[in-house]
């Protein structure tokens, strides 16, 4: 069942890059080819070496911990069905480098590259954007040229839990709502494109739901199963997207989810997890083939289903496999050099 609905999702997407008939024989010989080429330029995965979490760590920092720990979301986990929806949108976006245009997006910065689980960041370090770690420069003509002042002035990066409460939302250029405030700065402070209307109020709905109240009193493991847990999050969104008649959305999302499993996929080098990185590789494909075929809710949405299921057992293999990753403190610590 699954290979022939991927063989008909080939044959479209070989179809319409052709702008011509394709043939059996040309499917079969063409098709490696072109999921590679769609690999590298839908996914962005890259080297299994990568990291680009490590691209702005401070120097000092303590990178094993920074890349295997983090501080935890503030976020209840009582349930609210008028804003749920909205909250898983903007929670997949806040991790999206796809939010953001320019240098921001091509070097995979998203709202969660500063605010790490929606709270600040001492170890955060980018050179030219920040003084001392854990600050940034928004009005640096690095990301935009819309809100340079021609001043080198870093502030602190803020935690977001709470901001919700506040009445006025910004220092440099406050706005009357958090949704304002969000908008002007994926316009302004990042030069993006303006995101579907449920991406912007997904956003505002996330961070409105973070209260310093439910946050964590420890580090969180980063793990595998947590990570692709979030795929599986950001698959059930981008289904009820499509049930919303809401395609712009839901194809953001699978986006998103694809960046993710490319995070997830440079956590694994080396042979030893080889089958891993393909598996990685051929649902992240499969998730770009999906776009392709958006007007057709009912078939993808089937597929976002079986999707999800293999992102699940999927995750139990690469949870048994952790200690062969990068998630494991001490084989980083080995790849990073460290005794």
């Amino acid at each position: 069942m699954r290979n022939s609905f991927l063989f008909v999702i080939n044959f479209l997407i070989l179809r319409s890059v052709s702008k011509r008939r394709v043939s059996k024989d040309e499917l079969r010989k063409g098709l490696p080819f072109f999921r590679m080429a769609a690999l590298a330029a839908i996914t962005g995965l890259g080297p299994a070496s990568a990291q680009t979490e490590a691209r702005w760590l401070a120097p000092g920092a303590d990178r094993v911990a920074a890349l295997t720990y983090s501080p935890g979301e503030c976020v209840s986990e009582a349930k609210h069905p008028g804003t749920d929806y909205l909250a898983e949108v903007g929670r997949a976006a806040f991790s999206s480098p796809f939010l953001l245009g320019g240098p921001a997006a091509r070097g995979g910065l998203s709202c969660a590259s500063c605010h790490v689980d929606g709270r600040s960041n001492p170890d955060f370090f980018l050179k030219g954007l920040s003084g001392a770690p854990g600050t940034a420069d928004v009005t640096s003509s690095i990301f935009s040229r819309v809100r340079d002042d021609g001043v080198f002035n870093p502030v602190e990066i803020p935690s977001l839990a709470g901001v919700g409460k506040k009445t006025s939302f910004g220092a440099t250029a406050p706005m009357p709502s958090l949704h304002a405030f969000i908008g002007s700065a994926i316009a302004d402070e990042f030069q993006g494109a303006d995101p579907p209307a449920a991406v912007l109020e997904g956003l505002a709905a996330y961070i409105e739901t973070m209260d310093a109240a439910f946050c964590p009193s420890a580090p969180v493991a980063m793990t595998p199963r947590r990570a692709m847990g979030d795929v599986v999050r950001t698959l059930a969104a981008a289904r009820e997207a499509l049930i919303r008649n809401d395609a712009a959305t839901a194809d953001f999302l699978l986006l998103s989810a694809q960046s993710a499993l490319g995070r997830i996929h440079a956590r694994y080098p080396g042979p030893a997890t080889g089958f891993l990185r393909e598996q990685l590789q051929n649902l992240s494909l499969d998730l770009g083939s999906m776009r392709n075929l958006l007007r057709d809710h009912e078939t993808v949405e089937s597929a976002l289903d079986e999707s999800s299921k293999r992102a699940m057992r999927l995750g139990k293999r690469l949870q048994q496999a952790r200690r062969l990753s990068l998630y494991d403190p001490e084989r980083l610590r080995a790849d990073e050099g460290e005794e």
